[in-house]
């Protein structure tokens, strides 16, 4: 029958014989085929990944557990030139506030810089967390070689110092929706939304960031208690209170710039006239930007909360162990032409689940880390095909 699946093979076996319990006696036959297993094979599913353990209990402090990731890139102008940045997120993981950081290039020492920067304002981080790019792997080596300096050492130790790690996420981890992936998405949604096809000079450009950051750091994250009873809507907890202490009162304290893209008023004598020149265009980007955050701050939030009824369900986990025969799973690529490997090394996060695991590819010899959901399990019986 080709391998054509269960039902077809017990629809030609009716024609000519009579099987007791046929249908499971067929159903275990085909289990240990190989070539079905390469074409039927379900990925494995875990609960939650081992990143909640970052997220039980974290330092209460900002920024002391930070996601790190790169997006873009946008279009600017640079002494009239036209040029490319792109932004560098860093969520978090306890507060869920984000700082966002500009970067000329998409390069190791524009990262190291931009997280240089970030230093300055919040301190050195604890744990640093991303994927698998390039310049993220590479910077994080180089500060982690540095840091392995004995003096710096013995400077962490007498001033109570944690010393910076820095962690990667292997590819295929789609769970990481809900702890930091959503922040850069809001991050994009939110700057792609305001800025749309305008192409704004670099000064321009960091104005408006600046501004996004300010916004996003506004967002509700919780509520303060209240009385039952009480009428009122309670006050809600932003990550800039959780940063600060309390709410930043933020206005516009350059004369003129709340007018509309239609009331400007040139004067000579005004002495913001050089301020004022460019900002028709960054005002429809403000009003562009301020809308988009009502929208999908105070909004569309509550849907994203409540929109998957299965989203908490608990899932049955089937562990994976050293010496399985996996398929990795690659887009645009049929089954039958995914890659075969054999499990290396496992992680296993505090449910006893299996959350990561490192794989030695069939042909290429390759080492590469996977997410769990990211394979297709066959029996360990089969490991000689390998």
């Amino acid at each position: 029958m080709l391998h054509s699946g269960l039902y077809a093979v017990l629809s030609e076996m009716h024609k000519r014989f009579w099987i007791p319990q046929y249908f499971s006696a067929v159903k275990k036959v085909i289990k240990e085929c190989v070539l079905c297993k390469k074409t039927t094979a379900r990925t494995i599913k875990t609960n939650q990944n081992a990143y909640r353990d970052f997220r039980i209990d974290p330092p209460s402090v900002p920024f002391r557990y930070v996601f790190v990731d790169h997006f873009g890139p946008f279009n600017i102008k640079i002494h009239g030139k036209n040029s490319k940045v792109w932004i560098l997120c860093l969520s978090c993981l306890w507060s869920r506030a984000i700082n966002l950081k500009i970067c000329d290039y998409l390069t190791t020492k524009e990262y190291l810089r931009s997280l240089q920067l970030h230093c300055f304002q919040y301190g050195i981080p604890e744990l640093i967390l991303s994927d698998l790019g390039s310049q993220l792997v590479a910077g994080g080596n180089i500060v982690a070689d540095f840091l392995n300096d004995p003096e710096l050492q013995s400077y962490f130790d007498e001033n109570n110092i944690k010393r910076l790690r820095f962690e990667q996420y292997p590819k295929g981890c789609k769970k990481l929706g809900g702890l930091v992936e959503i922040c850069v998405k809001m991050c994009k949604k939110l700057i792609h939304s305001a800025v749309k096809n305008y192409v704004l000079e670099y000064r321009e450009f960091e104005f408006i960031i600046e501004q996004a950051v300010h916004l996003i750091n506004r967002r509700p994250i919780a509520f303060k208690e209240s009385l039952r009873d009480a009428l009122d809507v309670p006050e809600a907890i932003t990550p800039e209170m959780l940063i600060h202490g309390y709410s930043l009162a933020s206005i516009n304290i350059i004369p003129n710039l709340q007018l509309s893209e239609g009331d400007l008023e040139w004067s000579i004598d005004n002495p913001v006239d050089e301020i004022r020149n460019k900002y028709h265009k960054l005002l429809k980007v403000k009003s562009n930007l301020i809308e988009k955050y009502n929208f999908e701050f105070l909004t569309n939030l509550i849907y994203q909360a409540t929109n998957e009824k299965s989203r908490y369900k608990p899932v049955d986990h089937k562990k994976p162990e050293i010496g399985d025969i996996v398929l990795i799973k690659e887009t645009n690529t049929k089954p039958s032409n995914y890659p075969m490997a054999v499990v290396k090394k496992i992680k296993i996060n505090e449910l006893d689940e299996v959350s990561e695991v490192e794989l030695l590819k069939g042909g290429s010899r390759e080492l590469v880390r996977r997410h769990v959901v990211n394979n297709s399990t066959l029996e360990t019986e089969y490991c000689y095909l390998g």
